[in-house]
């Protein structure tokens, strides 16, 4: 598989966060609209037998990765021994992938260190409006509720890395589906304005290939490990459950809501996966009542490094 680099720039709001396995849902229902049916069935080929076209990373600050979720005694420690603060440096800059695993805490930034405002949430207060008397309810009733918003600092550029078999999909397709998204919306209220981005840059990465030897790998993207021989022993992760529901016209049915999938948090540690794999992972099948061919981006890109097991002892 070829691995790509993508740089987004956030143009407005987001109503869902820029993540792996949400965006390879964007990116499926984005061939049907623009190549076709038949197109997504036949890149779906052997999607749950670990033959994925297409693996997605979760959006990163440009020049960064996510800190590993490896214990807090594995970490050597430096000048900062303050766990609070400690625990805010999630952001590993890629310069840092070539030291000692041991020193990434020390080397991380947290969201503030890297720009005050590069990501924050507010509330949106909206209403529920009756087309037909054009009031807020029956008897005039007002009944506000409230949605959160993501916010992106703004000029800020986020990297994701897609692993994509050109002999299923083309670098040219991929690349339009994007820049459809990206103009249209991703995500929640997509219709109402929000999600929108601009492609900055779809270019060649050699990412994993730098990083394709090691004892273990972390992961850019929330993943399903389950029942596939990685060493327990050996592997840190926060789990996280996916309550899923459908996009395009399938979130307009009467079954819009998918059956919720357990996942690795993205920034999972694993050992005992296969030598050189640039993801890790399996595709999930059998997610949706309403559309059985359904499935569920289980994989996430992964990159190899060297984890010292006698620090864990």
């Amino acid at each position: 598989m070829q691995a790509y680099k993508l740089i987004l720039r956030p143009e407005t709001a987001f109503g869902t966060p820029l993540v792996g396995d949400t965006l390879f849902g964007q990116i499926c229902w984005g061939i049907v609209e623009q190549y076709g049916t038949e197109t997504l069935k036949n890149c779906l080929q052997g999607y749950t037998e670990n033959r994925p076209f297409l693996v997605v990373s979760d959006a990163f600050p440009e020049g960064f990765l996510p800190l590993p979720a490896l214990p807090s005694d594995y970490w050597q420690e430096g000048a900062e021994t303050d766990r609070k603060k400690l625990k805010k440096k999630q952001w590993l800059p890629e310069s840092a992938l070539g030291s000692d695993s041991r020193l990434w805490q020390q080397q991380a930034l947290s969201s503030a260190d890297i720009s005050p405002n590069l990501v924050g949430s507010h509330r949106q207060p909206h209403n529920s409006l009756n087309r037909q008397t054009h009031t807020t309810g029956a008897g005039g009733q007002f009944a506000p509720h409230e949605s959160e918003q993501i916010w992106y600092g703004s000029g800020s550029l986020w990297t994701v890395y897609c692993l994509l078999d050109e002999g299923r999909l083309k670098k040219e397709q991929l690349q339009q589906v994007l820049e459809n998204t990206g103009r249209s919306g991703y995500g929640r209220d997509a219709s109402a304005g929000l999600g929108k981005f601009s492609l900055e840059a779809f270019e060649e990465s050699d990412l994993f290939q730098c990083h394709a030897a090691g004892n273990a790998v972390f992961t850019l993207a929330a993943s399903c490990p389950q029942g596939l021989g990685y060493n327990p022993e050996r592997s840190y992760y926060h789990t996280q459950t996916r309550f899923g529901r459908h996009g395009n016209i399938q979130a307009r049915s009467s079954r819009p809501f998918k059956q919720p999938v357990l996942m690795a948090q993205t920034g999972a540690v694993f050992s005992g996966t296969a030598a050189g794999s640039p993801y890790i992972g399996q595709g999930i099948g059998g997610v949706s009542l309403s559309q059985p061919q359904a499935v569920h981006q289980g994989y996430a890109p992964a990159l190899f490094f060297d984890l010292n097991t006698e620090a864990l002892n």
